[in-house]
């Protein structure tokens, strides 16, 4: 992991997509692809820039767009590219085919634990269905997992951080922060800006002033 410029303030976009621009020295990002067309492009920013760590996978909204064999293609970039996250991946009630959604999800999962991938997460209204797919994975060790805009509760944060080493990327000020850790707690643009990270930073810095956004995401990535 490098070391960002340590002769300025530091920030990691723990949650953005796909960008052209160079950031600044002292801005690093995980970005997320969100299907088998943006694979390629995530992992060549990443090994353009050695602060730009990158994620593969397949979003909830785009499961009804895979063709057979898209699951050995993700495997074989993962194993070409030992230092690439799984992710963006998830469940999102709003989208149809829960059933092919919960499929998609589960075969990433299995991918992440043959691995030992982090496992980058969106979750809208599915909570249920989230959990009774974790459970599978429970005792298999996914090094951790970041659910990004986090949506749950108190209970469920206690719930991940104890069983499948969480954490939880907010992009604005929620309520459900103070419930966080608050060394599992970091910051997102989820745009495809990720400069943008210096705002969110300073706004839930506002409530939680002790929380070193910076060092939770370093932190994170060493884990896998």
């Amino acid at each position: 992991i490098a070391e960002i410029n340590a002769n300025m303030k530091k920030y990691i976009d723990a949650h953005c997509h796909l960008f052209d621009e160079k950031l600044p020295d002292n801005i690093g990002a995980i970005v997320n692809a969100t299907r088998p067309a943006d694979w390629g492009d995530v992992i060549a920013v990443a090994d353009k820039n050695i602060n730009v760590f990158a994620a593969i996978g397949v979003h909830p909204w785009f499961v009804g767009e895979l063709v057979a064999g898209w699951d050995a293609q993700m495997r074989e970039l993962l194993e070409q590219n030992p230092g690439v996250m799984i992710g963006e991946i998830g469940l999102d009630k709003h989208k149809l085919d829960m059933e092919t959604q919960i499929d998609v999800f589960s075969h990433q999962l299995e991918m992440a634990v043959e691995l030992g991938r982090g496992v980058h997460v969106h979750c809208v209204g599915a909570w249920d269905k989230m959990f009774a797919v974790l459970k599978r994975y429970k005792s298999q060790q996914i090094p951790f997992i970041l659910f990004h805009r986090f949506s749950g509760n108190a209970v469920d944060v206690a719930r991940l951080v104890a069983d499948y080493n969480a954490y939880f990327s907010f992009s604005g000020t929620r309520r459900i922060i103070a419930d966080v850790p608050r060394d599992r707690i970091l910051v997102e643009t989820d745009s495809n800006n990720p400069t943008g990270i210096i705002r969110v930073a300073e706004q839930i810095a506002a409530i939680c002033p002790d929380c070193d956004f910076y060092e939770n995401t370093i932190g994170m990535l060493k884990n896998g």
